[in-house]
């Protein structure tokens, strides 16, 4: 059973592999991802056994692909109906991928949850088996390093979930940096049996002990330092490089659409496409505060507006990324709409380097640099479907925003007419030909009796907030079922993606112009200030999708199908609402209980169990930063602890194999040569113990006695008949060699590291350039 690279080398490639499926397992994407680490581990074990048979290379990786390809469909195909025979399982697994390949060649959506498990499957037994390959047989340390844990840094940088994945990365470095002990070692032992040296075969538990302490060292250290994104230069240009990584992101949010999407309170939520998917979680990490001259009765905070459907996915219309200057370029030029007043308001981040800037629809002046997304109307006036920070925001940093909200009353609106702008009905009633024959007839059944378009709007949302459960833990919507005629026919469930989506789409099909928007729902009000500012607590779970509705002159006015969120009801007639100028200063009492109209969120029945957590009774931190990125501090504590606890196990450790090898004295022996080894000693085979103790002597002339005593003990017990002195205590002579050998040790290698550079003929021209 001996093995030549030793098993603890065989553990730390086995650990790494497995980490990274135990990882991806945990971040709960799709149920039953145990499957990973299965694949893994027959994958390094295979691999291990084939590197140290007897066979070529192309014949071991050969074996090792057919056994891997038969190893992954007996494991998938275990997941497939058990009527279906396995050759019409291993049928159905093959005609799956290649209409899978078809939607990535074409643009499609999937949402095949079997393609992710085969696809990732596979690479877990590339990974595997290449990392055992590089191990036992071509030995490249990092082909074993790398794959894997690039695997693993993507799982943890796209999860936003709940699970503490840092630990998991923190784990990984530590067993990589222990593999890089073991093969260093692994080479080195090599060497000496080449060599013909004699070495004492312990030295594999005190190398690994050592570097063992050295790792912890080394994670803590680089633990506590700042992250890159702290500096906010840096992040500026790592920004700059996000391009490629969004693009990779938007195709696999397409072809891999089943997963679980999070709701994240770090960095930006809201980027690329919306894809109806799976299941979501959401947290309750702060995202921002919201501060406004009065309390409002309900509203939303805009983050961007998508146009175009395809396929169950929402996209952005194309548009110009402009730089806006405020008190250089003055407001925004939007078009000048009818029933609008202004809000001013002031958002305080609570998420590390933020870009997405929020406001109320729609926000026309910030007082920061930002970037907007530009298009034009038939006017010539701009059109806004998203605001960017031109720097990125850290927590506790704030902005002010100023927006036209609508305060359009329901008989204007009706009164509004069909006459749309040509961009209008070229942008977004785009998507009816995706939608099934059933769709269209129930838009038509429900709207039917209804002569305007805000009366269908209102009869559609009543519909889906009556006919649909909301449940934010849904299944993908099954590969080949449109999303919309599944959930409104078959499911009759789902979240504020899916309620927006099918009242978009079937008000389309009815030729209403719509968009979905994103952004979050209006948060939890906090304590009102004396002067009668309100600030709202928006956190994660308030991450919502509404619909908008475009009416002639009076531009977008926004509609709650969502079934756990509260529906506004808008002031029946221009008189009851008192509408004021457009250029008001704010929000006043008449505003918002005429102009808006809206119904208290308190009045509003909404069941229990369907509630998204727009009402959060969870006690406050009320801490500003207190968010994603910095860590929950009683996280951090415990991270903290645990770090000291294993530095202390590791000193402690250290400190018993110390004493063993000190109260030994033939170990203590072979630690003075090793000593020796340190202050580049060489000694001669020929040498006795007594010649090279006086050798280390000269070097170290303060340990000469110690020294002396050490070697004299050695040689009795070794040569004498009569042994050695029972009574003598060799860590007593350690005690004072220990100290004089580490700090002659230490200067001796800065002397060495010195004597090189100033040997280096580059050194010159290094100072030349310096001084320059």
């Amino acid at each position: 059973m001996r093995l030549e690279e030793g098993w603890s080398t065989l553990f730390f490639t086995w650990g790494m592999v497995f980490l990274t499926a135990w990882t991806l397992n945990e971040a709960n994407y799709l149920q039953g991802l145990e499957i990973f680490m299965m694949v893994a581990t027959i994958a390094v074990f295979t691999g291990f056994v084939v590197a140290k048979s007897e066979l070529s290379e192309g014949t071991s990786n050969l074996i090792a692909f057919v056994y891997g390809a038969a190893v992954i469909v007996w494991l998938v195909g275990l997941r497939l109906p058990a009527d279906l025979s396995w050759r019409e399982r291993i049928f159905e697994l093959l005609q799956r991928q290649v209409i899978w390949i078809g939607k990535a060649i074409s643009g499609g959506t999937s949402r095949d949850e079997l393609i992710f498990v085969i696809q990732t499957a596979l690479v877990f037994w590339i990974i595997g088996y290449t990392a055992a390959w590089y191990t036992f047989r071509v030995r490249y340390m990092w082909r074993a390093i790398l794959p894997s844990g690039l695997v693993l840094l993507s799982v943890v940088y796209n999860y936003y979930g709940s699970e503490p994945m840092e630990l998991y990365l923190g784990l990984y470095c530590l067993l990589a940096l222990m593999y890089i002990v073991r093969t260093h070692l692994m080479e080195r032992e090599g060497d000496w049996k080449l060599a013909a040296v004699r070495y004492d075969r312990s030295i594999t538990a005190h190398f690994l002990q050592a570097g063992l302490l050295a790792s912890v060292f080394v994670m803590f250290f680089a633990w506590s330092l700042p992250a890159l994104s702290a500096s906010q230069e840096m992040s500026s240009q790592l920004a700059t490089l996000t391009s490629p990584i969004k693009t990779f992101q938007e195709n696999w949010t397409r072809l891999y659409s089943s997963l679980r999407s999070y709701g994240t309170a770090n960095n930006d939520l809201y980027q690329g496409d919306l894809v109806l998917g799976g299941p979501r979680s959401v947290g309750d990490t702060p995202v921002m505060d919201v501060y406004v001259s009065q309390q409002l009765p309900y509203i939303y905070w805009q983050a961007d507006a998508l146009a175009t459907y395809q396929d169950g996915a929402w996209k952005p219309l194309d548009h110009d990324a402009i730089l806006h200057i405020p008190g250089e370029d003055g407001r925004l030029d939007v078009p000048n709409l009818k029933g609008r007043t202004l809000l001013q308001q002031e958002v305080v981040n609570y998420i590390p380097n933020a870009s997405t800037m929020y406001g109320a629809p729609e926000v026309i002046e910030t007082d920061v640099q930002m970037f907007y997304k530009r298009r034009f109307d038939d006017r010539g006036q701009i059109l806004i479907d998203g605001l960017k920070s031109r720097y990125l925001l850290g927590p506790g940093e704030s902005y002010q925003v100023t927006s036209r909200v609508t305060t359009a009353d329901a008989q204007s609106l009706r009164l509004a007419g069909n006459g749309y702008p040509a961009w209008v009905t070229s942008n977004f009633l785009q998507g009816v030909e995706f939608l099934t024959p059933e769709t269209v007839a129930l838009a038509e059944e429900i709207v039917a009796g209804y002569d305007n378009p805000y009366d269908k709007a209102i009869a559609m949302r009543d519909y889906l907030r009556a006919n649909i459960t909301y449940n934010d833990q849904i299944a993908a919507v099954p590969d080949g079922e449109e999303p919309i005629h599944y959930t409104l026919f078959v499911s009759k469930e789902g979240y504020c993606n899916y309620y927006a989506a099918a009242m978009a789409m079937m008000l389309r099909s009815q030729n209403i112009p719509t968009r979905v928007v994103r952004g979050y729902a209006q948060g939890e009000l906090l304590d009102t200030d004396t002067d009668g500012t309100a600030a709202y607590r928006v956190r994660a779970n308030n991450a919502h999708t509404w619909v908008e509705v475009y009416f002639p002159e009076y531009g977008w006015v926004q509609f709650e199908p969502t079934a756990a969120i509260p529906t506004v009801d808008r002031a029946e007639t221009a008189a009851d609402a008192g509408n004021e100028p457009v250029e008001s200063s704010g929000l006043n009492d008449d505003i918002l209980e005429g102009e808006l109209g809206l119904q208290d969120q308190e009045d509003v029945d909404v069941p229990d169990e369907d509630v998204e957590g727009i009402q959060n009774n969870e006690e406050q931190s009320g801490a500003v930063g207190v968010g994603a990125g910095g860590g929950v501090p009683w996280q951090r504590a415990l991270t903290v602890a645990g770090l000291l606890v294993a530095v202390g196990g590791v000193f402690a450790g250290a400190t018993v194999a110390n004493q063993r090898v000190e109260g030994d004295v033939m170990r203590s022996y072979g630690r003075l040569n090793q000593w020796s080894s340190w202050l580049d000693i060489i000694f001669k085979p020929s040498q006795t113990p007594y010649e090279r103790a006086s050798e280390l002597a000269t070097v170290l002339p303060e340990g000469r006695q110690s020294i002396r005593k050490l070697t004299q003990e050695f040689v009795l017990r070794v040569f004498s008949p009569h042994g050695g002195d029972e009574g003598f205590d060799p860590q007593a002579e350690w005690k004072v060699l220990r100290p004089l050998l580490l700090r002659k040790a230490i200067a001796h290698r800065l002397a060495k590291l010195r004597r090189d550079r100033d040997a280096d003929p580059s050194r010159d021209r290094f100072d030349e350039w310096h001084s320059e």
